[in-house]
């Protein structure tokens, strides 16, 4: 006996999209109508089941073992070719998973028919979750067949077999035991049957949609998980901040140290920075420093042929006033062209005549 519970639906005939219904639980029928069914809260976990009249199904047993359920139908559809006359194409073909020998049920019905029942049925706020040929209902024999008379109709199911004929034709099929079921003993079988039905029709262009529909539960959950980030983030950014201003502050305090250090005439340190660069500018001097423009002086005059330095003078604004002699005022131009090259500037006044040389006065001041 299962648990699972079921509602049972029987298309009708032309112009009566429903026949029919059961409804099923706890292994037993406990509920039956023509009109359509209600279907309250309390059955959410109820599985639709519409169920094919048998006679416009057709079922076979096909060999295709380690296949998955894709390769399996593909492969059906080639086998559908030898046991139909109808086009392929005209012809909805499902197929079940593979039994221990590796077997499936192969089941084919008019597109048309499969399409009519389902779109009957929706159109009544009744979308099955699976479609089962009617022979299926029967639970299956350990041996021989078992027939259930159902109107005009025999159905009959057995190892590898399912069927709907007339009774005579039924007959003529029929070997080996037969055990003939009334309508009382289907519908306690019924539960029983639906739990293993070897195929089933909804499947391929005929699956059922899942509708679309917005999971405010896990839209609460994003909303929750983006808004921790984004407060992750700020407490990362915070924490920057922090470290950020706290290493300022202790460099601050080293800068204050080494200038108090290194200005020990100043009663207060207000702005560091400015106060070293200022004691720095008294030390070396303003501009680039005496050495450093001393040097560019003295590597100029060396490289220039013809070229004397007379007279030496650094002011407090950085320039170096230099007196130079030269032979012409062209090695006075090219002294000042050397001194340019090494990134100072080279200012020369009017030269003048002196002891049969042209004498200059040189500012010379880094750029």
């Amino acid at each position: 006996m299962t648990d699972d519970r079921y509602l049972l639906l029987f298309p009708g005939g032309e112009g009566e999209p429903l026949g029919g219904w059961l409804r099923i639980s706890g292994g037993a029928v406990v509920a039956r109508g023509r009109d359509v069914p209600a279907i309250g809260e309390e059955d959410a976990d109820e599985r639709i089941v519409a169920v094919a009249p048998g006679p416009d199904v057709a079922i076979h047993w096909v060999d295709l073992p380690d296949l998955s359920q894709a390769q399996a139908a593909a492969a059906a559809r080639l086998l559908a070719a030898d046991v139909t006359a109808e086009p392929i194409d005209q012809l909805h073909i499902a197929v079940g998973p593979a039994d221990a020998d590796g077997a499936r049920a192969m089941a084919l019905v008019s597109n048309a028919r499969m399409g009519g029942w389902v779109a009957a049925l929706q159109g009544l706020a009744l979308d099955p979750d699976h479609v089962v040929p009617e022979t299926l209902l029967i639970p299956q024999a350990e041996t021989g067949v078992r027939r259930w008379a159902r109107g005009d109709l025999h159905l009959v199911r057995g190892d590898r077999t399912a069927f709907a004929a007339e009774a005579t034709i039924a007959d003529a099929l029929v070997a080996g035991p037969v055990v003939n079921l009334d309508d009382k003993a289907v519908e306690a079988g019924l539960a029983t049957a639906l739990a293993s039905i070897p195929v089933d029709l909804r499947q391929g262009p005929f699956v059922k949609r899942r509708p679309w529909a917005i999971d405010w539960r896990l839209v609460r959950r994003l909303a929750w998980m983006v808004a921790g980030l984004f407060l992750l983030t700020l407490l990362i950014q915070a924490a920057l901040i922090l470290r950020y201003t706290v290493a300022a502050d202790s460099l601050e305090r080293e800068v204050d140290v080494i200038a108090s250090k290194a200005l020990p005439r100043v009663e207060r340190i207000a702005n560091a920075p400015a106060q070293l660069n200022e004691r720095l500018a008294e030390l070396r001097g303003g501009g680039r420093g005496f050495s450093a423009t001393a040097a560019a002086l003295f590597a100029g005059v060396r490289d220039t042929a013809n070229v004397e330095l007379t007279a030496l003078r650094y002011d407090r604004d950085g320039s170096l006033r230099a007196t130079v002699s030269a032979s012409a005022a062209s090695d006075i131009a090219a002294l000042q062209q050397r001194i340019a090259g090494q990134g100072f500037i080279a200012n020369a006044g009017e030269p003048r005549s002196g002891g049969g040389r042209q004498i200059a006065e040189l500012a010379v001041r880094g750029q």
